[in-house]
């Protein structure tokens, strides 16, 4: 026991070094070129084209999460160290041993990180934290998050917190023009379908935090005509949880919002103050299928995270996995092949065509990119978003505006944080001009320091 106390110090004290107190942005910096992970652009996306480009400050802020810290380059590359060196050591005896294939599995642990800080809007309640290993996760758990230095967790954070509200937003624009073309009568009948795909999910939990929060609404719905094989008392017990971290968040994190008005005169009317941003879906009439597309070995290495840990520790959601068969939809997929990727899209977007319309479902696509297109080989995101456009635009002939379908059915959403092609910095036309050519049309965009430094939603033309 005392052996072991003295490893848990030892860890902690390398962890939670104290950071020098620098005032030099650094965030820009980018993780040593010499890894094995082959980064597109990390030798010419420097400092001097950011100029574009959001200060942390300005990023977090938009989002509604607290700033990155201020740290200069050697700070930075040291805690980058740190971390990648500890990932072997944190799996040491670990069953399941996921690879880190293009640092997805550094990324599951900073999302951990910020997923269990319970003032962060990003807050999971311990989903990202289930898929860890038991022996260590505890270095990351509630009461530990809380001590780390805002950097490179801090700086995921600022796109976790993007993408999540708007997917918010996306299933909000969905559902009203659903509801606004059908009866009541007829919405009772029939839910709106949406898909979310995924292209390379590594071990992110998005969609399954989307099915959680699903699953929760519908276990507060009045509606008696709503059923779920989950019993009421595991959902009461989830519900109880999730209120109890969300009051305890609105009260810190207003006092957060405040203190950065007093600081800065800029608009915070983009910032939710009350909940994770799944909380903010209005509407619990419509099913979710989700597929995540990814490397082969992530695709195995998920698939028994999920198998062996995740939904051991979360039953509830391992019941709903076993009556859509998987969930979520596991594909393997090497983006760098654009023939083998249609190929894989085209199985999951085309099905639809299949039907008579008559009996066709009500199905918006949404396809979300996370911080892949950064690994992937020049020229291959400009024509892998070309493609995404294209499948979907085929998913839609035939499709017909009758009943109670409207034009806006048979729309395909585009969610992105990651590093486009032909936009250097942060600029905002360049976004436009590049949505444009490879045929979507740009509806938000903001930028942030780092390598996945593009966020933004569009919607297929």
């Amino acid at each position: 026991m005392t052996k072991m106390m003295m490893i848990k110090t030892l860890l902690l004290t390398i962890l939670l070094h104290p950071s020098h107190h620098h005032t030099t942005h650094s965030l820009s910096t980018t993780p040593s070129t010499q890894s094995h992970n082959t980064i597109r652009g990390s030798n010419k996306y420097g400092t001097l084209n950011n100029s574009t480009i959001l200060t942390p400050s300005d990023a977090a802020q938009k989002v509604g999460v607290l700033p990155t810290k201020e740290a200069t380059k050697e700070e930075w590359q040291r805690a980058w160290k740190l971390h990648r060196g500890l990932m072997k050591p944190l799996h040491l005896g670990d069953g399941c041993r996921p690879k880190d294939s293009k640092l997805a599995l550094a990324c599951l642990w900073w999302k951990a990180i910020a997923g269990n800080e319970k003032s962060s809007p990003v807050h999971d309640y311990s989903l990202s934290y289930d898929l860890l290993p038991p022996v260590t996760r505890w270095i990351v758990s509630r009461r530990v998050c809380r001590f780390y230095p805002r950097l490179h967790h801090a700086n995921v954070e600022i796109r976790t917190a993007y993408l999540d509200k708007a997917l918010t937003n996306i299933i909000n624009t969905i559902m009203n023009d659903h509801n606004n073309a059908t009866s009541t009568t007829m919405q009772q009948m029939r839910k709106k379908k949406i898909r979310l795909v995924v292209m390379g999910g590594g071990y992110d939990t998005r969609s399954i935090k989307l099915l959680e929060q699903s699953l929760l609404m519908q276990s507060g719905d009045d509606d008696a005509t709503t059923t779920t094989t989950t019993s009421t008392t595991q959902y009461d017990l989830l519900r109880k949880r999730h209120n109890q971290s969300q009051r305890r968040r609105s009260r810190w994190y207003n006092r957060i919002l405040q203190r950065n008005s007093n600081r800065r005169n800029s608009n915070n009317d983009d910032i939710t103050t009350t909940g994770n941003a799944f909380f903010n879906i209005t509407s619990t009439n419509y099913d979710l299928e989700a597929y995540e597309l990814d490397l082969p070995e992530v695709v195995s290495a998920k698939r028994k995270l999920l198998s062996s840990r995740l939904f051991h520790r979360r039953p509830w959601l391992q019941r709903k996995a076993n009556d859509n068969d998987e969930y979520p939809k596991l594909k393997e997929a090497n983006f760098n092949d654009l023939n083998a990727t249609r190929t894989v899209l085209e199985g999951i977007l085309l099905n639809d065509n299949k039907n008579d319309d008559a009996e066709r479902e009500d199905v918006t696509n949404i396809i979300l990119f996370e911080g892949v297109m950064i690994y992937l080989d020049e020229g291959v995101p400009h024509a892998l978003l070309e493609l995404c456009s294209d499948v979907l635009r085929k998913s839609q002939l035939g499709y017909t505006t009758n009943s109670s379908t409207s034009s806006s059915a048979a729309l395909g959403y585009l969610c992105y944080a990651d590093r486009l092609e032909n936009i250097p910095g942060g600029d905002e036309d360049a976004a436009h001009v590049e949505m444009e050519s490879t045929g979507w049309e740009l509806v938000d965009f903001l930028s942030k320091p780092g390598l996945a430094r593009h966020m933004g939603v569009a919607r297929v033309v």
